[in-house]
């Protein structure tokens, strides 16, 4: 997997390559509310654009409006295996086509000669997907009561999981990564578990329908549930049930009454379950690369300064209830 290298200015008086895990913050992003996800503001050769923070779409991705009014051109074809492909996802697929911006920034982020696709994936206000081909070279802190998400590089050795977090912590190890990158991890529903994706570019929670008949719930169990349609990468839209599952354990972070939205739609992979952005403003999260680890703050409340960050001790939580 070829990975997207960014420049960033550090300012860490004393700074030493040593054991010792630093995190070093590298971007501090506003979240706005946008009608398909949280929007970030970026410049491509100093012209704005709005993007989705979506850790779960594994390349970063522009409107075709969005390239013609930034003015990008074609990738060159060494850039990447092909310049031209298809997307697939929740509704079926869309063609995309490689383009470069010779310069990026992303709050205290520079590149050039970015590469990102370019597909009609989402409406407007949004001019594309900010995705985990960027995301995962860094730690980040999903800040939902502060607004804002923070990326922090990890220096040193930061395989045990830390956080920039105040207790009641709770940990869960993520599934190993793909060449995609996106963060997984397992879920329990009554007694199964389930492999759930981070997905902040979904709006709800959701579970796939055949994941939600391995749980043994019927059609016959939905008939009184509300429905609507929800859309993705595809042309089409998806029945979505809306649906009570309780207990669903995250670790041991325990949710009851979590309404999730059951998809007429599977995926190619092994996720069988989207946690949204319903839960991740309901649980802080802090999503871990260096230890591979979600880190999870319930109830959420805003970061603390940046300071030392508080390394978790392995022991058992409390089971609150949300």
């Amino acid at each position: 997997m070829r990975r997207w290298l960014f420049a960033a200015c550090l300012s860490l008086p004393g700074l030493a390559w040593a054991d010792e895990c630093k995190l070093a913050q590298v971007s501090r992003l506003t979240l706005q509310p946008g009608s398909e996800g949280f929007l970030v503001q970026a410049m491509f050769n100093d012209k704005p654009a709005s993007l989705i923070f979506d850790t779960g779409s594994f390349t970063s991705i522009l409107t075709q409006k969005a390239v013609a009014r930034l003015g990008l051109p074609v990738a060159r074809a060494e850039a990447f295996n092909a310049v031209t492909g298809t997307l697939g996802g929740i509704g079926g697929s869309r063609n995309w086509i490689a383009v470069t911006a010779q310069r990026v920034e992303l709050g205290g982020l520079h590149a050039k000669n970015y590469n990102f696709l370019a597909a009609d994936v989402v409406p407007p206000p949004a001019d594309g997907l900010l995705s985990a081909d960027l995301i995962s070279q860094f730690d980040i802190d999903l800040d939902f009561p502060e607004q804002q998400v923070v990326l922090y590089r990890p220096l040193g050795d930061c395989s045990a999981p830390a956080a920039f977090l105040s207790s009641p912590l709770y940990a869960v190890p993520l599934r190993p990564f793909g060449e995609d990158r996106r963060p997984r991890v397992m879920v329990t529903i009554g007694a199964t578990d389930v492999v759930a994706m981070i997905d902040t570019g979904a709006g709800r929670t959701a579970i796939f329908r055949h994941a939600a008949e391995r749980l043994g719930l019927r059609m016959d169990d939905l008939a009184a549930d509300p429905r609507s349609t929800v859309s993705g990468v595809g042309p089409r839209s998806v029945m979505a049930v809306r649906h009570v599952f309780e207990p669903v354990s995250v670790g041991d972070l325990i949710l009851e009454h979590m309404k999730v939205d059951v998809l007429d739609d599977r995926r190619g992979d092994e996720v069988e379950m989207l946690l949204g952005a319903d839960f991740q403003q309901a649980v802080h999260l802090w999503i871990s690369y260096s230890s591979h680890t979600l880190i999870m703050q319930f109830p959420p409340r805003p970061s603390k300064k940046v300071g030392a960050p508080e390394t978790l001790i392995p022991a058992r939580a409390p089971r609150p209830a949300a």
